[in-house]
Parts: structure tokens; C-alpha cells; sequence
């Protein structure tokens, strides 16, 4: 078993005491606040407190825009001043703040666990991550791209829609665990003049800097037009613990964690026709030792890059009744370096590009019929022109697998949002997606959907999903590994009810029942035949547990949310709740108002029970906590932010795939960020 110095026994515990303390007087305090504004006089309140009102709408869940009181899922919807008041860096500080969700950090890759479950080795294929509605997974590994290597500028992010439950039934391959659709800001949204700047400075000599133009002009035209670049020398000094399992001693490594990126979009819209890039490109050194590479070794290094460009058409086709049109060409590429030693004492480097180019394109109809029936009918094509793998050694020269394919799939889908009452709907919908590597799976959703009295909701839910198996685990081989082009999706069935209800003018409760009934996982495994690593369909795993979240908004600026998770993931063969998951997660969030309508603080608390490491350790529970100041118009047109990130400098550590040397990946102590913005 594994220990993480310096860590007290109990530790978890004491913290999440503090948290239950800290809910409970989150919630007296709601209980005990009363609303100065009358609760109807709507005319009398500006545009800021109407949004504060409103209930907030998603586009994701359904597939055009519905109130989420209406949607057929449990949906949290994250603002763009929710990342500005937090001081969030990336997607994946965005999702970590998500009731029921939480990520790792391999110093690699950050990964996205959903109620319990995020499995080591995987590259997040099991969350359909899009933007505007464009899928951003690649088909070799599903990278779901959530760190820095996410090709989209987080300051462009207008909200994020978090998706839970199965949503095959729509959108296919990769819908699994659920849906993030990332919707970006329009040209409208820039302030000013349309100009907008942006820099950073932070720990680790880390800095950034973005260029934004934006505009929607008399004759209908509207753009926006963006670029931005990252650069980190990262943590100077990585203290990574022993592993017992592999007989790692733990060691220290030492500037070898930098990291770099570039992005860029655009989007130009015309009267329903919108044309959209993006760019992305991420550099990043890799200071542990995966894959048998050598530990501390500068020349291990890996490149991701990924770009779209997307043509699309809306416009009303008759009363009520809209068509969606859309086509898009993309890229991925991958690049890593490792350096290993060979049996006779020298160095070999490693190559590792596998890449893919593929189109397609969508057409969707919706409208309402008979007053009582909305209805969304659409169909989907891909043609994967290239999945190109490649991996090799360049000195002594020696080629594993150097392969390409061409793959297509289709998919149908229909919906039909029946309002059986005028307080009771029922959601259904059927998708058929056929794949030339495997055939054919259909995939249905329910939703029943009952609002009993005001402001309340209660939500009766059940989804199929799967994901299909990637090219990486259909095809890859090398001296170690064999392809399996036997290999059939993984499927999901789930099981939800959910309760949301608003009290007052000023408050919100959410509160969740699932179950989850995985079949089919993909895991790797050595065939005792001939000694080689190949993926094979053999895990099911049952996850069961519950969500409650408290959120609050007050006048002036305070808003405080509140929510814990459990969730247990259990292997059915053994028994065993699952590697990386912990039972228990607690989330604190707070923002107040300094000083009138200029200065506030965004407070942050994340508490997760113990979890299993992928190689059989324990690891302690976590708290870590986050600070950011931030500034509305301190000078015309000038926002200025400061965060401090892990604030009270707990060291801890995530754990990593079995394919590194190590167990565990050290992750950063105290950091600091401070950051301005300019619109003019």
C-alpha cells in the first residue's frame, strides 16, 4: 500500500466536517435572508436582475433551446461570469467546480471523472465534449481535451451546458456518461468597440496573451475573430512518491514540466449562415515516465493539434418548424517522444504520430405539431478519410506499426416532446448509428418530465448509450500489443429520478437518484496464448449513488452553491469499487461582493474521499481550495483579476495508468495568477 507524506490520518475526514459545518451555515443563512425586491414587480429590476430570474435554458440536451426545467437530463449550466468571478484557467477547472464530476492530472493529460467513475488509462472517450454543436473527440483515442491542449480560449466561452446521463439518442458514438456542449461568445458580445485584450502572468513563469475582435455590423454581418498563446516553464521541482508496485524508489524531477499553446478561431455569420474555425495546438514536456520511457529525460515530450472548420445553415422552413444544415472538415494530430533503455545499456527514441482527417455533415428538422407534440428528426454521415497509425524507433531504426484506414457511419435519429398535460411531458427518442468496422446499435432515451407546483420539477429518467470502440484500441500493435478487430461498443443503461426546485425569489435545490449498469467496457489485458497486450469487452460495472446541491443568489452580487455527491462504482467480477473513484465529493462555492459593483471575491472548496490507485495503493482524501479577486471597470474598459490557487498549499497526488513508472503524479502546491483584460 501506498502513503503520501505528509498527510495525517483522518485528515478527509475532519475536513469534510468543516464543509458540512460551512453548508450549514450556507443554508441558515438562506433560510434567514429575506428578499428586498417584491417578488412580481419584474418592470422595476435591470437587465442583470431579469437574468437572475430567468430560469437559464441549454441548446445541448435536446438539440434547440429549452427552458432546464424542461430537458430530459439533469443539466448545470456554467456562465462566463461564473469563470471570470472563480478565476477558472481551463475547461477543466470549469468542470472540476460541476457538482458530481472531477478531474486528475497525469502532468500530461487531465481526465474528467462523471459520479464515480473515471478510469485509469483512458482518454475520456466516455463524454461527448462539443463546441457550438461540433464534436471534438478524435477518433483515434476520443481525446476529450479539457487542459490547455482544449483548442478554445477560455475567455470565448459564453456558458458551458453540462449534460448528464446517456445521449446517444441524439448525438451517437462518445454520449455516454453525457454531454458538454461549450458555446462560444458572437461578435455581438464584445464590448465597446469590439476590441478586446487579454494577459496573464503566473507561478512557474507562466504568462499568456489573447487577441479578440468582434462585431455584428448594420448590414447583418457578424464575426468574431480571436487568437491566444500559453506558455509555462512549469513546476521547477516535482516530488513523485515511491511505488511499491513497481518498485519505484520516488524521485525528484526537475524542469522538465514546460508547456506551450496556441489557438485561434473565427466565426463569420450571414442570415443564417455561419462559417466556423478553430485552431488549436498544444506543446507539453513530460516530467514522469510513461510508456517504460526513462524518468527525468528532457526528450520526452508529446504535441497535440486539433482544427475544424464548419459551414452551417438555420433558418425557419415554415410556422414553427426550423432546419439545421451543417458540413465540417477536421484534423488530429499526435505527436509523442520517448526515450527508453535498450537490453544492452543505450538509449532508444521512440515516435509515436498517429493522425486522422475525416468529414460529414447534419440535417436536422424540428418543429411542433397538434400544439402538444415537438418534434427533431435528423440524420448524420462521417467518412473517416485517414486513421493513420504510426510508432517507431529512429535509432537503431525499427517500424511497429505504420497503418491507415478509411471508415464510414451513418446515424438517424428522432425525438418527440409530448406534452401530455399542461404540467406533465414525456420525452422520447431512438437513434439507429450503423459503423463499417462493427455494424449497427440502436439507442432509445425516456424522459417523464412533471412540474406538480410552482417552481418545482420532477424529472423520471432512463437512457441507453455506447461507445465505439477507437482506432487506437481496434487497430494498434507493436512488439508488446496486438490488434482485435472483434472488439464491439461498450453500452451504458441508467436509471435517474431528479427533484429541482426553486424557493423564494432566491434559491435553488437539486437533488439526484441514479444508477448506472455498464456492460462490454473495453479493458487491456495479456493474452496467456502468446504473451501480448490486446483490448478485449469484458468489464460491467454498476454505479449507484445520489447528488444534492444548494445554490443561492442574492442582490449586490452574493451567490453561494453547495452540493455533494456519492456515488459507488463497483466491478461486478470482483466486487471492488473501482480505481480512481472516490465515494464521496464536496463542493463549496461563494462570491461577495468588496466593493460596490467594483471588486469581488470568488471562493472555491473541493473535498473528495480516499480512492484505490491503479496499482492497488490508497490514497487519502483531498481538500483544496482556490481565492480570486476580480474587478469590473476599475478604470473605463480595464478588468483586472488575481487568483490563488490551491490556497492553503495541500500537497497531494493523483493517480496515474498503469503505463507510467510510477503510481501516483504529484500535482502543483500554492500558485498564483493575475490577469487584465482590455475592451475598447
Amino acid at each position: 500500500m501506498i502513503s503520501i507524506p505528509p498527510s495525517a490520518r483522518g485528515d478527509f475526514f475532519q475536513s469534510a466536517q468543516w464543509l458540512l459545518v460551512a453548508t450549514s451555515c450556507v443554508i441558515q443563512t438562506f433560510a434567514a435572508e429575506p428578499s428586498t425586491a417584491g417578488d412580481d414587480d419584474f418592470t422595476k429590476m435591470d437587465l442583470a436582475k431579469l437574468m437572475e430570474v430567468r430560469v437559464p435554458v441549454v441548446y445541448g440536451a435536446s438539440k434547440h433551446e429549452q427552458k432546464t426545467t424542461e430537458a430530459p437530463s439533469s443539466v448545470t449550466i456554467v456562465t462566463r461570469q461564473d469563470i471570470a468571478e472563480y478565476g477558472h484557467r481551463t475547461l477543466a477547472e470549469v468542470l472540476n467546480g460541476v457538482r458530481g464530476l472531477y478531474t486528475t492530472f497525469d502532468r500530461g493529460y487531465n481526465f474528467l471523472g462523471v459520479r464515480g467513475v473515471n478510469r485509469l488509462g483512458d482518454y475520456g472517450g466516455r463524454t461527448l465534449i462539443n463546441i457550438n454543436g461540433h464534436r471534438i473527440n478524435d477518433p483515434i483515442y476520443d481525446s476529450s481535451f479539457l487542459g490547455n491542449d482544449f483548442p478554445l480560449d477560455v475567455d470565448l466561452i459564453e456558458r458551458v451546458e453540462v449534460i448528464r446521463g446517456p445521449g446517444s439518442s441524439l448525438y451517437g458514438n462518445n454520449a455516454f456518461f453525457g454531454v458538454i456542449n461549450v458555446v462560444t461568445r458572437q461578435g455581438r458580445d464584445m464590448e465597446g468597440r469590439g476590441v478586446e485584450t487579454s494577459g496573464t502572468y503566473g507561478s512557474f513563469d507562466t504568462y499568456s496573451g489573447r487577441f479578440s475582435y468582434g462585431n455584428k455590423f448594420t448590414n447583418g454581418v457578424e464575426m468574431l475573430l480571436s487568437g491566444s498563446y500559453y506558455s509555462t516553464e512549469g513546476n521547477p521541482e516535482l516530488v513523485f512518491a515511491p511505488s511499491n508496485a513497481t518498485g519505484f524508489p520516488g524521485a525528484v524531477d526537475r524542469n522538465h514540466d514546460g508547456e506551450t499553446a496556441r489557438n485561434f478561431f473565427a466565426s463569420v455569420s450571414h442570415l443564417g449562415f455561419t462559417v466556423e474555425g478553430l485552431y488549436g495546438r498544444r506543446d507539453k514536456e513530460l516530467p514522469n515516465g510513461p510508456y517504460g520511457s526513462l524518468f527525468n529525460e528532457s526528450r520526452n515530450k508529446l504535441w497535440d493539434e486539433r482544427a475544424y472548420v464548419e459551414a452551417r445553415y438555420e433558418r425557419e422552413i415554415a410556422r414553427d418548424w426550423q432546419l439545421l444544415a451543417r458540413t465540417y472538415f477536421d484534423h488530429y494530430t499526435y505527436e509523442g517522444s520517448y526515450v527508453t533503455e535498450s537490453t544492452n545499456g543505450g538509449l532508444i527514441v521512440n515516435r509515436d504520430t498517429p493522425g486522422a482527417k475525416w468529414w460529414g455533415g447534419e440535417i436536422q428538422v424540428s418543429g411542433t405539431l397538434w400544439d402538444a407534440h415537438r418534434f427533431t428528426f435528423g440524420v448524420e454521415g462521417r467518412h473517416d478519410i485517414d486513421q493513420h497509425q504510426e510508432n517507431y524507433d529512429i535509432a537503431p531504426p525499427l517500424i511497429y506499426i505504420n497503418s491507415s484506414r478509411s471508415l464510414y457511419s451513418a446515424g438517424a435519429y428522432a425525438q418527440d416532446e409530448f406534452r401530455i398535460l399542461q404540467n406533465l411531458t414525456l420525452n422520447a427518442g431512438l437513434r439507429y448509428d450503423y459503423f463499417s468496422s462493427f455494424g449497427g446499435t440502436v439507442n432509445p432515451r425516456a424522459g417523464l418530465i412533471y412540474q406538480p407546483w410552482k417552481s418545482g420539477t420532477l424529472k423520471a429518467l432512463y437512457g441507453q448509450a455506447y461507445r465505439a470502440p477507437n482506432a487506437y484500441e481496434f487497430d494498434y500493435l507493436d512488439a508488446s500489443y496486438k490488434s482485435n478487430h472483434s472488439l464491439n461498443p461498450e453500452s451504458i443503461r441508467s436509471y435517474e429520478l431528479v427533484w429541482e426546485q426553486g424557493i423564494a425569489r432566491n434559491y435553488r435545490f437539486t437533488g439526484t437518484l441514479f444508477f448506472n449498469q455498464m456492460r462490454g467496457l473495453l479493458v487491456q489485458e495479456m493474452d496467456p496464448a502468446d504473451g501480448l497486450f490486446v483490448f478485449q469487452n469484458t468489464d460491467a460495472v454498476d454505479v449507484k449513488g445520489g447528488e444534492a446541491e444548494l445554490e443561492a443568489k442574492w442582490e449586490h452580487g452574493f451567490r453561494a452553491r453547495a452540493s455533494y455527491t456519492f456515488a459507488q462504482a463497483v466491478d461486478n467480477a470482483t466486487g471492488m469499487v473501482l480505481a480512481n473513484a472516490p465515494k464521496h465529493i464536496g463542493k463549496l462555492h461563494f462570491t461577495a461582493p468588496l466593493y460596490p459593483e467594483k471588486l469581488f471575491a470568488g471562493f472555491e472548496l473541493f473535498a473528495a474521499s480516499s480512492r484505490t490507485t491503479g496499482q492497488g495503493g490508497h490514497l487519502p482524501g483531498r481538500v483544496v481550495a482556490n481565492l480570486n479577486l476580480f474587478t469590473r471597470e476599475v478604470a473605463k474598459g480595464f478588468d483586472l483579476s488575481a487568483g490563488i490557487y490551491n490556497l492553503f498549499d495541500k500537497r497531494y497526488h493523483d493517480p496515474v495508468s498503469t503505463d507510467f513508472s510510477q503510481d501516483l503524479a504529484p500535482q502543483d502546491g500554492r500558485t498564483f495568477r493575475i490577469k487584465t483584460t482590455w475592451k475598447f
